[in-house]
């Protein structure tokens, strides 16, 4: 049935459009429930009304030419998995079911107008800076999950990992963004989050927003911090953060909302002018050496770790702003830094 199948809709396509690939016009129908459909070095066009519900499509771009998924309408699909060195653009709404995946060195594009939503149960497999997700402004990937305080979740690997916290958040909506925004006339990176929870209060949570190289627009990654919007973008507030390898971290999120990312250098919105603001360590988690950001543009009386229940841990400044932790145990301390103008305080995971 599958062959007799792909057959005839290969037919349908190249007497419609004389190219290679599958065109499902208004004139044909599929039936794919358990069905996958393998495509080697062409388009999948479904034109019809009638849309695909369930099943696998495997795109196979192993010419390095560009290829398209285009839906007339929101279609479901099981598994939708990418192959070669093609980059492939997305043109309309997918549901996936199971896994979205990526092979070899292809990648995915969202055309304007087009999002991907991922189901309860669903999850991206293999995104990295060689098998990236990028899109055109207003595009997006979303998805609804639970999510339960002290638990790590993923949310379907839509690029925002949760940990710890002392509040659960429910059923909360997931959207990750396309386009850059502007915040306070400067340039941001080229994805954001939004986030919705059912519970929005007292999370506590350490959060992980990843951002791919290609995502930067240009901004260098250890300059980055995270800025806050309650009002839909029109209003930013600078959370600060540190940046990891392929992620931005932070700690003690007690809510969300629209969360961007652009240059610290130039933006120090919410700072108030007090460089104590500024200060952030990285990496965090750590089971090594832990540096301190900006602790040398500020005059500092004491720098101090201690654990949740206050016991003191002696630590030694390398250079100033860099101190070891490998001696101590798994956990999370505390890092106590007092200036002559204000005192902060920034949460530290040791992970072996």
């Amino acid at each position: 049935m599958k062959i007799l199948l792909t057959i005839l809709l290969s037919s349908i396509y190249l007497n419609a459009l004389g190219q290679k690939g599958l065109y499902v016009n208004s004139g044909a129908y599929l039936f794919n429930d358990n069905t996958s459909i393998t495509i080697k070095n062409g388009s999948f066009v479904n034109d019809n009304n009638v849309v695909l519900n369930g099943g696998s499509i495997l795109m196979q771009g192993l010419d390095g030419n560009s290829y398209s998924l285009e839906f007339n309408n929101p279609n479901t699909i099981n598994n939708l998995e990418l192959y070669g060195t093609s980059t492939f653009s997305l043109s309309g709404a997918i549901i996936v079911n199971s896994e979205l995946k990526f092979n070899d060195m292809a990648n995915l594009h969202l055309n304007t107008d087009s999002h991907i939503i991922l189901s309860s149960n669903a999850k991206i497999m293999g995104e990295s800076n060689s098998n990236a997700i990028t899109g055109e402004n207003d595009t997006y990937i979303t998805t609804t999950r639970n999510h339960t305080a002290g638990e790590t979740n993923t949310f379907g690997n839509i690029g925002l990992e949760v940990f710890n916290g002392t509040e659960s958040m429910g059923t909360t909506e997931i959207f990750r963004r396309y386009g850059s925004i502007n915040i306070d006339s400067n340039t941001a990176v080229n994805r954001y989050y939004e986030i919705n929870p059912t519970i929005n209060t007292n999370l506590e949570l350490d959060v992980y927003f990843y951002l791919l190289d290609v995502d930067l627009n240009g901004l260098e990654r250890s300059n980055l911090a995270a800025f806050r919007s309650t009002d839909n973008g029109n209003t930013f507030t600078n959370e600060g953060g540190t940046a990891g390898e392929s992620y931005h971290s932070l700690t003690n999120i007690n809510a969300f909302s629209l969360w961007a990312f652009a240059d610290s250098a130039v933006l120090n919105l919410g700072n108030a002018g007090n460089p104590i603001e500024t200060i952030q360590i990285f990496p965090n988690p750590s089971n090594s050496l832990v540096t301190i950001k900006n602790i040398k543009i500020i005059d500092v009386i004491s720098i101090e770790l201690t654990n949740p229940l206050g016991q003191k841990f002696n630590i030694e400044l390398l250079n100033e702003n860099s101190f070891y932790v490998h001696d101590l145990s798994e956990g999370i301390y505390l890092l106590n830094i007092k200036s002559k103008t204000g005192n902060t305080t920034k949460k530290l995971i040791v992970k072996k």
